[in-house]
């Protein structure tokens, strides 16, 4: 791009002399300066207005050396660049394709405004792989020069949905402005991929049931959470605080984590206040999901059983290490 900058000044500057010389050497008009300048620098040359004095001929012969050298060359040179960043847009593109192939059990965001934004966001900062798609170029190159996996296409189409791996991904988050549109990618998750975890967005009161009815695992509110969450932050200000950071800040050495525990796991058949004990785990278990119920009462002396859902807060290192035994 640089080159190119260059090349247009040294156009510019070969034009301003051009019409100066013309115009005062052979005295001709500003018009019929600039006409001459043009018709020379294209190779036009209609002969029309042509130089007449000594000094004019040798003008035009340097001027022609070095003009329409300069003009071939911007011309060659923007002709470079278009070819250049064609080829360079099919290799990118080719790339992430690739490596959207080779993504298994990642997330796909459908849609980046601003609810998809903020999930972005967020996947940013997980270790979670994510695919985005966005109908919109600008957005959709604004997020691929930032390095993230990014579909430009309608996600309501299949083979859109394809492209992302959908039939490989264990999550899709449906954050489309419309509500009609989120009930669509629902149901044309759910077709390719039953086990598919969905969770879409729903600006409406009526559009939940549709979206349940659709397939979709979760559905969130925006304006409803909104209002939640200012509730919350008015009603108890320092534990929304708490858990905003927690949730948000990447430097707050406190998470909070969901374990599944594996039927191979050592954690079955275990008390959970032995096995705190015994791992030195600097946990604090805030419930317990079985059979699709919550335990949330004397959970220091529940035995974990395959397939419980653990909900632990504490540092980071304790839960890598739970998530480990938990898997094992």
């Amino acid at each position: 791009m640089n080159r190119l900058k260059m090349a247009v000044v040294y156009v510019l500057c070969i034009v301003t002399i051009g019409i100066l010389g013309f115009a005062f050497i052979e005295h001709l008009s500003w018009l019929d300066a600039i006409y001459v300048t043009v018709t020379t620098l294209s190779t036009v040359g209609y002969g029309d207005i042509v130089p007449v004095t000594v000094a004019g001929k040798i003008f035009t012969i340097f001027f022609i050396v070095s003009g329409v050298g300069t003009a071939g060359y911007m011309l060659v040179l923007i002709l470079s660049i278009i070819v250049e960043g064609h080829i360079k847009d099919q290799f990118g593109r080719r790339t992430m394709l690739q490596k959207i192939a080779k993504l298994n059990h990642h997330v796909i965001v459908c849609g980046a405004g601003r609810v998809g934004e903020q999930v972005i966001e967020g996947l940013k900062n997980s270790a979670k792989p994510f695919v985005v798609i966005e109908s919109d170029q600008e957005k959709a190159n604004s997020l691929q020069s930032d390095d993230i996996l990014t579909i430009c296409g309608d996600a309501k189409l299949d083979k859109v949905l394809q492209t992302a791996g959908v039939k490989r991904a264990a999550i899709l988050v449906s954050a489309l402005s419309d509500d009609a549109d989120n009930v669509y990618v629902t149901l044309s998750a759910k077709s390719q991929n039953q086990s598919i975890i969905i969770a879409a967005r729903a600006d409406e009161e009526e559009a939940e049931s549709k979206l349940k009815q659709a397939g979709a695992t979760m559905v969130i509110s925006p304006s409803i959470s909104g209002g939640r969450q200012i509730l919350a932050a008015i009603e108890h200000p320092l534990a929304y605080d708490f858990l905003q950071n927690m949730f948000y800040n990447q430097k707050f050495d406190v998470d909070m984590a969901e374990i599944r525990v594996c039927e191979k796991s050592k954690l079955v058949g275990e008390r959970l206040a032995d096995f705190w004990a015994k791992e030195a785990l600097n946990l604090t278990i805030a419930a317990i999901k079985r059979n699709n119920t919550f335990l949330s009462t004397s959970l220091e002396t529940e035995t974990i059983a395959a397939r419980d859902i653990l909900i632990v807060i504490g540092q980071p290192m304790s839960i890598r290490k739970l998530i480990t035994l938990a898997e094992t």
